[in-house]
């Protein structure tokens, strides 16, 4: 008996997991028939095999431009294979048009997500690379809250400038008897004024809350370390955190010092990847469609490489191999703190696995 309920344990924690690497996804696949259509047919499993091969398509479609350009190149082979990484569907709907003589059916298809996952790995040069071959990647990742905002009023400067003008005109007339004569003036003035100027805004200044997150750390690290990459802890690789911290309190980027001293310590320790991401969190707003409360996450990031420094050769300069621009990304939760972490732990795994197909992407491992 204990051995019984040991297993029904064990199969309790192993089919949720294999559960959660399937996605479900609806296919939508057409035929064309002769004859009469039959239940069962060769045209009805011909119908369902596109329908499965649609769903994979729209699957696909919602990668990141890395990852589809990857999926692009393995989607024949994965199409021959189409059972494996399809293996269940259910039949929604389906039409049988007798004017036209086509076969409409549609289906939810279970797609194998671990799978495709695998398949991209193993054509990628970290995938494929021995672990003496493959090159250390070093990662820093920072959340950031707004601490404080300075605001600047705008300021304006005005510009008048009046010009004037006048005319005269005068007459006379003499009198009858020629004694004494009669004179009168007329005049106008016109003035003309002109006003402008500029105005002038001045940024507001922000300052920041900056942490680092074991959970981000750990999902960062997950999604490399399953690519195929090696990773090593920013402290172990002999990076200063905290400067990294403090410069991204108050800025957008680490300061010209900071990067400086990093790129020194990391060649010398054999480091050729380094990562670096700011996880700006938003404020907590109620989601309209579920009513639970909703974070989002915007995330900057690149990855620059860093070439050998080799004695009596020049330099190589670093240069950036992956970049993320201003992308957000949302958590759902009870509670403004549970949101706020569903947000950094979905920013972190997305925004890990993009720059990883970025990487993948140029044969780098």
């Amino acid at each position: 008996m204990k051995k019984i309920l040991h297993l029904l344990f064990i199969v309790c924690l192993v089919v949720p997991s294999l559960q959660a690497q399937m996605v479900k996804v609806k296919g939508k696949g057409e035929i064309v028939y002769s004859g009469i259509f039959k239940q069962g047919s060769a045209d009805e499993r011909n119908a369902i095999t596109e329908a499965k091969k649609n769903a994979l398509k729209r699957y696909a479609a919602d990668f990141e431009p890395a990852r589809f350009e990857l999926y692009q190149k393995l989607e024949l082979q994965i199409l021959a294979k189409l059972d494996e990484f399809v293996p269940d569907y259910t039949q929604i709907d389906q039409q049988v048009d007798k004017t036209s003589k086509r076969y409409t059916v549609v289906v939810e298809a279970s797609i194998n997500a671990s799978l495709i996952e695998r398949m991209l790995k193993a054509s990628s040069a970290a995938g494929a690379a021995n672990a003496a071959d493959k090159s250390n990647v070093v990662f820093i990742f920072v959340a950031r809250e707004i601490a404080s905002r300075k605001a600047y009023e705008e300021k304006r400067t005005a510009i008048a400038s009046e010009e004037k003008a006048s005319t005269s005109s005068e007459q006379s007339k003499a009198a009858d008897d020629g004694s004494a004569a009669q004179a009168t003036s007329e005049g106008t003035k016109v003035t003309k004024q002109t006003t402008g100027g500029s105005t002038e805004f001045k940024v507001d200044t922000l300052s920041y809350n900056v942490s680092t997150v074991s959970e981000v750390d750990g999902a960062v690290n997950s999604v490399l370390t399953t690519a195929g990459f090696e990773t090593v802890d920013a402290s172990d690789a002999g990076l200063e955190v905290e400067k990294f911290k403090a410069d991204f309190s108050t800025g957008n980027d680490v300061s010209a010092a900071t990067r400086s001293q990093a790129i020194s310590v990391l060649r010398e320790n054999n480091v050729r990847y380094m990562a670096i991401a700011t996880m700006d969190i938003g404020l907590p707003e109620k989601d309209g469609v579920t009513g639970m409360i909703r974070v989002y996450v915007t995330v900057n990031s690149k990855v620059t490489y860093l070439p050998p420094a080799s004695d009596g050769s020049p330099k190589k300069l670093p240069k950036t191999v992956a970049s993320i621009a201003g992308k957000p990304y949302a958590g759902l939760g009870s509670n403004p703190q549970v949101a706020r972490t569903n947000a950094l732990n979905e920013a972190a795994t997305k925004s890990a696995m993009e720059l990883t197909d970025q990487l993948r992407m140029k044969n780098i491992h």
